[in-house]
């Protein structure tokens, strides 16, 4: 409780996170976390906290419920929940409670080993890749025309290139070294992940400085560079095809200007091909054009998904979710981006161009999430605040059934 004189022990004490489970039945029972008012959290938050283990809870799961509670509870309240001075699980089953504690410390040490070996194992794939393209990376470099836009931007890229190779090498070697400790805690994976995504932004690097010479200089490759730069938008315009199927009679307007950008751009595209070959444009020239029919391509999904929210959500609330979800397929690196080694790509941030197939990530994870939502809604009361007989006492938290 509350040592301070002015809350007459009627609070949590601050820095307290509890979780409390009964268990009434198999898949039955009630879930209820309680907060020291520095860490409480908004009614709508607790009730995402809870929600977040009622699959495992249904199922009778109970260590795996209440790390999935813990887990959300971490993120809302913006800190770890293994570094909180007090946390206290309380059971209504006895001897569940060192299990419970047990398991969410291992499946926390657990799973940042597997994603520490995951992020050093797939940017040591990309580091080889470097490896294996350095000598006609450096000799395409040399040859990229400074007069050019594009061809500028990238040589300057180069200059860093070396640098960040050279030191992929090192956190590599450290990566390599590290012992258990390190791979289980929360800096060694963050590490990890920054060598991961080093050494796939010079992977990348390398691919558009390659394209690049090959454009510039008309070698024998460079029609085939030219297709790479065209591939993501020529994806896209086929994904299209399968996005607009089967869509609301409400979304025939917003599926009609995304089906005839489609064909727009197709004939443009097959436009620009034509005319960088006959060389009756330039490669800035073309790239300009490519980067326009994918910027465009971006719009009318922006446009095509406020519809989709429009007619999907049923409220404020279901909106903003679904507008976040689709805000992290677009803009957060990791999520779904779809980014390539192309000059574009490379050159622009990762939010310039949103690709089909990002979109639809994002929109699906949006509609599972609202979808969870309603049927948490519907098979439990939500949260109940409040003591059952607690007199007076006013501490932060609430229990609900699952």
């Amino acid at each position: 409780m509350s040592g301070k004189p002015e809350d007459y022990g009627d609070y949590w004490a601050d820095g307290l996170f509890i979780i409390t489970l009964s268990i009434e039945g198999e898949g039955d029972g009630q879930i209820g976390t309680y907060f020291g008012e520095d860490r409480k959290v908004s009614e709508s938050s607790m009730e995402s906290i809870h929600e977040a283990g009622y699959d495992d809870f249904n199922l009778s799961r109970w260590t795996d419920g209440v790390i999935a509670v813990a887990d959300q509870a971490a993120v809302i309240m913006n800190r770890p929940w293994y570094q909180h001075p007090a946390l206290w699980i309380s059971t209504g089953v006895g001897g569940l409670v060192a299990a419970i504690i047990g398991g969410v410390a291992l499946h926390t040490r657990s799973t940042r080993r597997k994603t520490f070996a995951e992020e050093l194992h797939q940017g040591t794939l990309h580091l080889t890749n470097v490896t294996m393209d350095l000598e006609e990376t450096e000799l395409a470099a040399r040859t990229l025309p400074s007069a050019s836009g594009h061809a500028a931007e990238l040589e300057q890229r180069f200059t860093k290139f070396m640098a960040k190779y050279r030191a992929c090498f090192e956190a590599q070697q450290a990566l390599e070294d590290s012992g258990k400790k390190e791979r289980s805690g929360s800096e060694g994976v963050r590490f990890a992940k920054e060598f991961r995504e080093t050494a796939q932004s010079l992977d990348l690097t390398d691919d558009a400085i390659i394209a690049a010479a090959a454009l510039y200089t008309r070698s024998a490759s460079w029609e085939e560079a030219w297709h790479a730069q065209t591939e993501p938008l020529e994806e896209d315009l086929d994904e299209i095809r399968e996005l607009l199927n089967d869509v609301e009679p409400e979304l025939m307007g917003s599926a009609a200007a995304l089906a005839s950008y489609r064909e727009m751009a197709t004939t443009q595209l097959g436009e620009l091909s034509a005319q960088l070959k006959e060389e009756s444009i330039t490669v800035d020239q073309a790239l300009d054009g490519l980067s326009e029919l994918r910027a465009e391509l971006t719009e009318k999904l922006d446009v095509f998904a406020q519809a989709q929210i429009e007619v999907y959500a049923e409220s404020a609330e279901e909106k903003a979710d679904m507008q976040s979800a689709l805000k992290k397929s677009r803009y957060e690196s990791g999520a779904y981006d779809g980014r390539s080694g192309t000059i574009l790509d490379v050159l622009n941030p990762a939010s310039m161009y949103w690709r089909v197939g990002g979109y639809h990530h994002g929109y699906s994870a949006g509609v599972s999430a609202v979808a969870e939502s309603r049927e948490a809604a519907s098979s439990s009361g939500g949260v109940s605040g409040g003591y059952s007989g607690g007199g007076s006492f006013s501490g932060a938290g609430g229990s609900s059934r699952f």
